[in-house]
């Protein structure tokens, strides 16, 4: 597969994960008076456009867009509802997302760099507006921290 391709499923990956992950979290604290939901809900729907446009991508590169393993989606899914159960104040909840949204501007900025040369010009924009949307939605959940 080459870098481009490579990047895209990078990408997608990073955002399903953070869609089911979200989702979840955000079931989970549905009946508790969290001020966090609302900016946690904007952060979702904005990850579920990205995952969009990065599966329309691949789809247009005729590759397959590949999900995490089922093994991450469950292990993330057990941590974060333990995580919540024992503490699920504004500041722990916005903690969790903030670690997740740092994992993702982490990884896609180790990719970009090393495939700089190699990736289409639109996908390297395409991953920079993400990295930018993932900064400012840690940016906005600090004031809960």
């Amino acid at each position: 597969m080459d870098e481009t391709n490579e990047l895209l499923q990078i990408i997608y990956q990073d955002c399903d994960m953070a869609v089911i992950n979200l989702t979840s979290l955000l079931e989970i604290i549905k009946d508790k008076d969290n001020k966090s939901k609302g900016c946690i809900e904007n952060i979702l729907k904005e990850y579920e456009k990205y995952l969009k446009e990065a599966k329309k991508h691949l789809k247009n590169n005729k590759i397959k867009p590949k999900k995490a393993s089922m093994f991450a989606k469950m292990g993330a899914k057990m941590k974060m509802k333990s995580d919540v159960n024992k503490d699920n104040s504004d500041s722990k909840v916005s903690d969790i997302v903030i670690q997740g949204l740092v994992m993702g501007i982490i990884d896609i900025n180790k990719r970009i760099k090393d495939y700089d040369k190699d990736v289409n010009k639109d996908i390297i924009t395409f991953a920079n507006s993400l990295i930018e949307f993932q900064q400012r939605s840690v940016d906005s959940l600090k004031e809960y921290l």
